[in-house]
């Protein structure tokens, strides 16, 4: 007796909210460690070359919208893997609860959390 393999379409499961936040935590992870942190360290050494770089850059910053663009998402990549990162260390610790409807409240929370500082921090960027 063969066992057929299963083909499953990822696009009719109904994952809980807390599943796609885990999920995205890790692609997040992922993200910063391949783009933000070269990124940063890139511009950590443009913006510390001289006076002459630093200006080019914040004139270029000022001027190019893709660059401010790319530099708000890298922030927000950060941010939000913060703060879902935080989330997951506090049901590790067991302050928040793994029942379904729990965690799905602490990811509802941590969403609107990272919502709130996203637009604090587009208001301050821009």
């Amino acid at each position: 007796m063969s066992i057929k393999p299963v083909y499953i379409n990822l696009f009719k499961i109904q994952l809980p909210i807390s599943a796609l936040l885990s999920i995205s935590h890790r692609v997040s992870g992922m993200l910063i460690f391949f783009m933000v942190l070269p990124f940063s360290a890139y511009l950590f050494n443009i913006l510390l070359a001289s006076q002459d770089s630093f200006g080019l850059f914040i004139e270029t910053y000022n001027s190019s919208i893709f660059l401010r663009t790319f530099v708000l998402f890298n922030v927000l990549i950060f941010e939000y893997h913060v703060i879902a990162g935080i989330r997951h260390m506090l049901m590790d610790f067991h302050i928040v609860s793994e029942t379904l409807s729990a965690s799905s409240n602490s990811a509802l929370t941590a969403l609107v959390t990272f919502a709130a500082i996203a637009l604090l921090t587009i208001l301050g960027l821009t």
